[in-house]
């Protein structure tokens, strides 16, 4: 995976307002964070940190949508 995707996958999940494509959208960047935050050996720790904020804001966008 390419070290950026995440955070392309993230910003197309906050970006999206068609609410039937939130939720494959919201799955797809959260996948792509935790393969990503798996790599630990080439992960820094302001990049994990980037993740661990990313990963709250499709939590919220998940309860918005409920």
């Amino acid at each position: 995976m390419v070290e950026g995707q995440w955070r392309d996958l993230y910003r197309a999940a906050i970006l999206e307002f068609d609410p039937k494509q939130l939720q494959a959208r919201v799955k797809a960047a959260e996948d792509a964070i935790h393969v990503r935050a798996a790599c630990e050996a080439r992960v820094s720790r302001d990049e994990r940190r980037e993740m661990n904020d990313a990963l709250s804001t499709p939590r919220i966008l998940k309860r918005k949508q409920s």
